[in-house]
C-alpha cells in the first residue's frame, strides 16, 4: 500500500482510540452496578474491536511496510490501554479474583511488546549507525 495514504490514516485511528479509551472507561465505572446481559454483549464486542483495531495497526499487513513512528506506536497502545482496561470489567462483574490471571498475562504481554517495539523505533530513528 502507498505509505502517504497510511501515514494520512493515522489521525483518524488517534480519534477512534480516544473514543476506545473512554469507552473502555465508561464501561469500567458502570461495571460497579449489576450488569444485564446487554453490557456484557458491549463489553465482549468492544473488547474484540479495541483489542484487534492495536493489532493491525502494529503488526497488519498493510501497516508493516510503515516505518514504526512514535506516533504510531503511541496511536497503537492507546488501543491496548483500552483493551487492558476493558480486561477489569469481568473481574469486577463476576467478582472472582481468579479472573485476574488473564489480565496479569495480557500485561506482561503488553509489556514485552512495549519493550520490542521502543527497541525497534531506537533503532528505526538512527540516521547513521
Amino acid at each position: 500500500m502507498d505509505t502517504d495514504r497510511l501515514e494520512k490514516q493515522l489521525p483518524a485511528w488517534n480519534r477512534l482510540m480516544y473514543m476506545a479509551v473512554s469507552s473502555a472507561v465508561i464501561l469500567l465505572v458502570a461495571s460497579i452496578d449489576d450488569l444485564r446481559w446487554l453490557r456484557w454483549v458491549a463489553w465482549f464486542v468492544l473488547q474484540i474491536l479495541v483489542t484487534s483495531i492495536g493489532f493491525n495497526l502494529l503488526w497488519g499487513k498493510s501497516w508493516k511496510s510503515l516505518p514504526l513512528s512514535k506516533e504510531r506506536i503511541n496511536i497503537v497502545f492507546g488501543y491496548f490501554l483500552a483493551s487492558w482496561l476493558l480486561l477489569f470489567i469481568p473481574m469486577i462483574l463476576a467478582r472472582l479474583a481468579c479472573l485476574a490471571v488473564p489480565l496479569l498475562i495480557y500485561s506482561i504481554f503488553l509489556l514485552i511488546i512495549y519493550l520490542r517495539t521502543r527497541k525497534k523505533l531506537d533503532e528505526s530513528e538512527e540516521m547513521f549507525p
